[in-house]
């Protein structure tokens, strides 16, 4: 996984965990402590094991966690990957072409292993965003979608019609725009 959510996670944990440090998360995860550089891959399970931990901490639900992070971890990714981000789009714009973002990612990455991601237009604004991959984040999607909208100043409200945590095939986020 791409050293930028670890990092992300991290600076999470620091700013919005009250009274946990981030090597405590890391002990009670069993993760050795490490500098986290976005542009490395580490294990899955490192990142997955942390929220975790923090669900426990908190006494937050993990889907939460992720959701919260994921918006936390938005505008970092929108500077990360400005490069795939047009000049004067918006939110509407990023969720529209999501599947052309992570293609070219993809194409300049060959160890990148982002998930199956499509984007279909039902009305002006409402789109529904298919997310699909193996780790099962989806409520990670969620957040990060929904800190797009923050970082661009839109509001959105993010519903799903399909979800793997529920036997679905993939999840099916349907994002209306206000």
């Amino acid at each position: 996984m791409h050293g930028i959510l670890h990092k992300s996670l991290k600076g999470y944990v620091g700013e919005h965990v009250p009274g946990t440090a981030w090597d405590e998360v890391l002990e009670a995860a069993g993760i050795e402590p490490k500098l986290y550089l976005p542009v490395s891959r580490y294990p899955d399970e490192e990142f997955t094991g942390a929220i975790t931990v923090v669900a426990e901490q908190t006494g937050t639900a993990e889907a939460v966690v992720q959701r919260n992070v994921g918006a936390y971890l938005a505008p970092e990714l929108l500077n990360t990957f400005k490069a795939h981000v047009k000049r004067g789009w918006g939110t509407k714009e990023v969720v529209a072409n999501l599947e052309g973002i992570y293609r070219q990612i993809e194409t300049g990455d060959e160890e990148a292993a982002l998930p199956t991601i499509s984007t279909d237009r039902i009305s002006e604004d409402t789109y529904v965003v298919q997310y699909q991959s193996d780790r099962r984040l989806c409520h990670l999607a969620k957040g990060i979608i929904e800190g797009i909208a923050d970082d661009f100043d839109d509001e959105v409200a993010i519903s799903e019609g399909a979800c793997m945590h529920d036997g679905d095939g993939h999840c099916e986020l349907t994002v209306e725009f206000a």
